[in-house]
């Protein structure tokens, strides 16, 4: 069970006595992905994650990316007041997570990692109809790429073109398109943070280069040309993990993830 710390810090794995890894949410604004990578990255290690706020049903959203950093490296630097810190977020994580390494150094912490993994580069696409990103969201809560849902395309089918989102999450809790402990509220309450956060990351520009050590994991079958970081990270090193998107997080994605990072860990900060 993920418990809280600090501010929008959660803890992830807590024992251990190596330098943590702190990994920062998805689009959907919780840390839970990672927890499967945690308890694989080796021992002593601690691992933390960022919650988003909005993601407890109570808070508001933040709506900028620039935002999220400056929250998370707030409750980081709560937590632990100067470096080295170790960073890594997936798909807009990887993004919150760029930007705190800026932030940190910019104040002279030391930043030995970052890992983004799969996160295409801000900006490079536009914000569909809410009936379009209300099916991309039903995709993402459930973990699959748009053309490996056919439970949900099929529960949609019928939906009329143009339709609120409360009319599409209506219609894949009648057809049984997801977990039946979740109701389309439920899912209407989760697509109104997923979609504050999609419109920040299509707005957020990135205007500098970071020179700090950068790896990027990408997912093979994602679209290379969207992960070009090469031009905001001038000392990246990149690896490719199989699988898509979701995939990825699970094996083979999910071990070869692990390993880079476990790689990376062991040679930014040695026992």
């Amino acid at each position: 069970m993920i418990e809280p710390t600090v501010g929008s810090l959660v803890t992830l794995r807590a024992e251990g006595a190596l330098l943590p890894l702190h990994c920062v949410h998805p689009v959907s604004g919780s840390p839970f992905c990672y927890s499967s990578m945690a308890h694989r990255i080796a021992p002593a290690r601690p691992v933390f994650g960022f919650e988003a706020p909005g993601f407890d049903g109570a808070s508001e959203p933040l709506t900028s990316i620039r935002e999220l950093a400056e929250l998370h490296t707030a409750s980081l630097r709560a937590d632990r007041p100067h470096g080295p810190y170790q960073l890594l977020g997936w798909s807009l994580g990887g993004v919150v997570a760029y930007e705190m390494a800026r932030l940190l150094v910019a104040a002279g912490e030391e930043v030995p990692l970052l890992v983004i993994v799969d996160a295409a580069l801000p900006g490079t696409q536009s914000v569909p109809p809410d009936d379009e990103l209300a099916r991309y969201f039903l995709y993402d809560f459930l973990g699959v790429t748009r053309d490996r849902a056919p439970g949900v395309d099929k529960a949609l089918a019928g939906v009329r073109p143009g339709a609120e989102p409360a009319e599409v999450f209506a219609a894949a809790e009648l057809h049984g398109a997801v977990p039946e402990e979740f109701d389309a509220e439920f899912l209407l309450e989760r697509y109104a943070l997923f979609r504050t956060h999609v419109v920040a990351m299509r707005e957020h520009r990135l205007d500098a280069v970071y020179d700090g050590p950068t790896i990027l994991i990408r997912a093979a079958e994602s679209v290379e040309r969207l992960l070009d970081w090469s031009p905001y990270a001038s000392r990246l090193t990149e690896h490719i993990a199989p699988g898509d998107h979701h995939s990825v997080w699970q094996d083979p994605g999910l071990a070869a993830i692990t390993a880079v990072v476990n790689e990376a860990l062991r040679e930014a900060s040695p026992a």
